[in-house]
């Protein structure tokens, strides 16, 4: 694309719009503004080096304008506008704040997001105070890609939306076991920020699933709605989302069911053995011996009293064999996260607990752990093979 034929011919330039779906309502609730010249996505010519800055704000100047033209004057939406970080270092970012102020006052700015794209930029510091500059004025701002921007960084901005890109995930079946983890980790900042999460670039159902069960607040994406010239109220999303949303939910909750039934049954099963426990028994060999009894669900098997202070060697099996390691034996788990929600669980029940699903730090797979209280005031934490969570279907 030739820049010099876009600055020229201003009048080749379009405002197109890729609609963005509500996860609650169903319905349209925002927009992205793009652009077009001759048919092409002008997206080059914005991200080009070479390009003088002050030529790509003439022309986002002129699609924003024409984009706004095309806006309903009832329109309830909120609306993205792509901004490159250093456009917003002109001029200490009134230079972009011209281009924003030339759209009709009638719009409320506070539905305005200046999506920030690119932010590994050298001055951080100067970045977050035009960024604190936009959003004292009534504008909001938007962190896109924000899964590969540092937590310092996000927090330091603290955007009023995060925008995560799916575009990696090609299909559910090949994602990474740290994928799911990642998109957890946006879905906590979001909780933290007070600020929604959009899920974009989703072009098929495994990235609209993912999206769903990681706290997607608004989706946009090809398999949702495509961008257009025209500002259109309806999109192809809004059935998708009628028909599949649904499917997840019954499906995520059939999941839950079964996993709190299997914490039933394990309880039952481990209940005559955890209870008959007598002070004076040898742990490490009570320990090998429910081993036994308990496989083949199990790979591992411990004991800690109730700080958190290991008191069995770990039981676990290698080679089709149950050994002994006692190299865990004296440690104290009262730093992890899990501990005392799980102790306290178990008291308050008075039965076992299944953990959320983690990444075991030994074997680098997928697992969930067990725990039981026991007799004596101490707890048992059982270790469950990823071949068994794997075959049940239950490492999703």
């Amino acid at each position: 694309m030739d820049a010099l034929d876009v600055i020229v011919h201003p009048e080749e330039i379009e405002a197109w719009f890729q609609p963005i779906v509500g996860a609650a309502p169903f319905k349209v609730e925002g927009y992205e503004i793009q652009s077009h010249f001759r048919g092409e996505p002008l997206k080059p010519f914005f991200q080009e080096d070479d390009v003088p800055i002050e030529y790509q704000l003439e022309v986002m100047g002129h699609v924003v304008r024409q984009a706004f033209q095309k806006v309903p004057s009832d329109a309830q939406a909120f609306i993205l506008i792509r901004c490159r970080p250093a456009w917003l270092f002109e001029n200490g970012g009134e230079d972009f704040l011209h281009v924003l102020r030339t759209v009709d006052s009638s719009f409320p700015k506070e539905r305005m997001y200046v999506t920030l794209t690119d932010v590994q930029v050298d001055d951080f510091d100067r970045l977050g105070r035009i960024v604190a500059y936009y959003q004292n004025s009534g504008l909001k701002v938007a962190l896109d890609r924000a899964e590969a921007t540092s937590l310092e960084r996000v927090f330091s901005m603290s955007p009023d939306m995060l925008i995560v890109d799916l575009s990696s995930m090609i299909e559910k079946k090949t994602v990474s076991a740290s994928y799911p983890h990642l998109l957890q980790t946006m879905e906590h900042l979001c909780d933290q920020l007070g600020a929604p999460l959009l899920y974009k670039n989703i072009s098929h159902l495994g990235q609209l699933r993912y999206a769903w069960q990681h706290g997607g607040r608004y989706y946009m994406g090809n398999l949702l709605g495509e961008a257009s010239p025209e500002w259109v109220m309806t999109c192809p999303g809004m059935e998708v989302l009628i028909h599949e949303v649904p499917m997840f939910y019954k499906y995520d909750r059939e999941q839950m069911n079964r996993l709190f039934q299997l914490e039933q049954d394990w309880t039952v099963r481990f209940n005559e053995d955890c209870q008959s426990l007598k002070p004076e028994q040898d742990l490490d060999q009570w320990l090998l011996t429910l081993a036994r009894k308990m496989e083949p669900e199990f790979i591992r098997f411990y004991i800690t009293d109730a700080n958190g202070f290991q008191q069995s060697s770990n039981v676990s099996k290698k080679s089709g064999e149950w050994k002994l390691y006692s190299f865990y034996k004296g440690y104290n788990w009262s730093f992890r996260p899990y501990f005392i929600r799980t102790t306290v669980a178990m008291e308050r029940r008075h039965s076992g607990y299944l953990s959320e699903r983690y990444v075991d730090f030994s074997s680098s797979e997928q697992t969930r752990t067990f725990s039981m209280p026991l007799s004596n005031g101490m707890f048992l934490f059982a270790d469950i093979s990823a071949d068994y969570l794997y075959q049940e279907r239950l490492s999703e």
